[in-house]
């Protein structure tokens, strides 16, 4: 059987490359932390003595109780065993390789074919049918205790947690924290990492309050403020550019406000004072909560939610083709998306329809007999919308008065849910029959205007007046993209948009 400093695979290095493999982690012996560096130092005496030359040298940080933590350290090492770059490994001890039975088996399969791995403390011969059944043995030993000291800490950290005190976790952006550009120079180690300057933390903390604010008035979404910051070269804590879920993600956390969080509870406050107050957390939790995933439709492109699909009656969105125009600017169609319960079966370039739009908006509005039946059609429903207007001012009167209960505590979320259900019931086939009437008293001219006029507000007009102008000359009728062709000469024919009422059966 090997003894201490034995190549394990019972082969000489003779000259090959051997990586050096080190792990932070407990000496077995005195249970003192062992430094990389001190673990490198003893892997290159081991490779010297044994007639082989130092290779990469590779180390990971303190994770044994962390049993799916990521190792790349170890991951490169087998990827440079795998396609032979390296002719076996070192390491201090044989611990720092094997915390799950798993490893063990890689690095056994990787012996077998004559890689060599040899250890300064602690060796045990690969290539021995004995060594290899103890070794089995102490890595499954070790993946207990490694299953056992993960349990012990979660437990501990839900103690804190309940408690109101701080885990210890990473901190986040707006925070003092170690600075993860920091390089290490010649005889540094990782203790030796800076933290990051008290004027970036400022900066930070500063954009977060800005972003707040602009959320909260509108004036700005997740996906500015992404745009903005990495603009500003402001970076994630893990040194990557933002994105919109991580910019939502990142103002919702109850640590701006410095309150310390568990099981959806307020359990502790953090020292120090916070970025942004509670109410203030509160009320942007509230906005998100009330929010709808997806941008509003129409912001963008002006057939976006006025369309439908002539085929399944689902609201017409807009996407990019990745590709432009002769004049350079980007390419979009209408597709009757799937991602949003469509059916996919209708696009059509948007720059197409967008004209025809136009001229749909011209002819419609300088037509005398539209401009009669919208007079007509307000005299109708003037009546109806009064009483309903009147019915669901109402109802949401009493939901706002249960709204102002529930915050003052005066009554518990499960009695304002039980209420507001009810309410809910009634209120909804209200504004549904609201919303079809209120097509028919649109703002619009009762006398039909000339196409001169009209072309002249169409080219004035941003793209909300334009939308306007679109829903106007709709009525209480439907515009309906239909399916093109699928042979001959792709062209967009203004056949394809067809304007019906609401009750036509759709795919006719």
């Amino acid at each position: 059987m090997a003894t201490s400093e034995d190549i394990t695979a019972g082969q000489s290095a003779s000259g090959g490359e051997i990586d050096s493999y080190a792990r932070l982690s407990w000496n077995p012996n005195t249970r003192e932390l062992e430094k990389i560096e001190t673990q490198f130092h003893d892997n290159r005496g081991t490779i010297s003595r044994n007639g082989g030359r130092v290779g990469m040298e590779l180390s990971d940080g303190l994770s044994a109780w962390k049993k799916k933590v990521r190792r790349p350290g170890f991951e490169t090492l087998l990827e440079r065993a795998r396609t032979g770059q390296s002719k076996g490994i070192a390491v201090w001890h044989v611990d720092r390789l094997f915390r799950q039975p798993r490893d063990l088996e890689t690095l056994i399969d990787l012996a077998e074919s004559g890689f060599l791995v040899m250890s300064s403390h602690g060796t045990r011969d690969l290539s021995n049918a004995d060594d290899r059944f103890i070794l089995r043995i102490e890595v499954a030993q070790a993946a207990k205790s490694s299953d056992d000291t993960s349990r012990r800490i979660l437990r501990r950290f839900d103690a804190y947690r309940r408690q109101g005190r701080p885990t210890g976790g990473r901190p986040g952006f707006g925070f003092p924290r170690k600075d993860r550009s920091w390089t290490p120079a010649e005889g540094q180690e990782e203790s030796d990492r800076p933290n990051i300057p008290q004027s970036q933390i400022e900066r930070e903390r500063e954009e977060l309050q800005k972003a707040v604010s602009d959320v909260l008035a509108q004036s700005a979404n997740s996906g500015d403020i992404a745009r903005r910051w990495n603009d500003a070269g402001l970076l994630t804590i893990e040194l990557k550019p933002w994105v919109a879920d991580k910019i939502r993600n990142t103002l919702l956390r109850p640590t701006l406000a410095g309150m310390i969080e568990h099981g959806g509870e307020i359990v502790g406050r953090m020292p120090g004072k916070p970025i942004i107050d509670e109410k203030t957390h509160r009320r942007l939790q509230a906005f998100y909560d009330g929010r709808r995933k997806g941008a509003p439709p129409g912001r963008r492109h002006l057939g976006a939610g006025i369309l439908r699909c002539g085929l399944c009656g689902k609201k017409i969105s807009a996407a990019s083709t990745g590709t432009a125009y002769k004049d350079g600017t980007r390419r979009y169609q209408y597709i009757c998306n799937k991602q949003r319960r469509g059916c996919g079966g209708v696009y059509a370039d948007a720059a197409a329809v967008d004209n025809q739009l136009r001229l749909f908006v011209i002819a419609r509005l300088s037509d005398a007999r539209h401009a009669q039946a919208i007079a007509a059609a307000r005299a109708r429903v003037s009546s109806r919308l009064t009483e309903l207007n009147k019915e669901i001012k109402s109802i949401t009167d009493v939901q706002e008065a249960l709204v102002e209960r529930l915050v003052r505590r005066e009554i518990s979320v499960t009695t304002f849910d039980k209420s507001n259900l009810f309410l809910a019931t009634d209120l909804a086939p209200l504004e549904e029959e609201r919303g079809k009437l209120s097509g028919a008293s649109v703002e619009g001219p009762d006398e039909a205007l000339s196409a001169e006029e009209l072309a002249r507000q169409w080219k004035d007009a941003d793209l909300l007046g334009k939308r306007a102008l679109v829903t106007q000359a709709c009525g209480l009728d439907e515009l309906r993209l239909s399916p093109g062709k699928k042979s001959g000469k792709r062209a967009f024919g203004r056949e394809r948009l067809r304007l019906l009422p609401p009750e036509a059966p759709y795919g006719a």
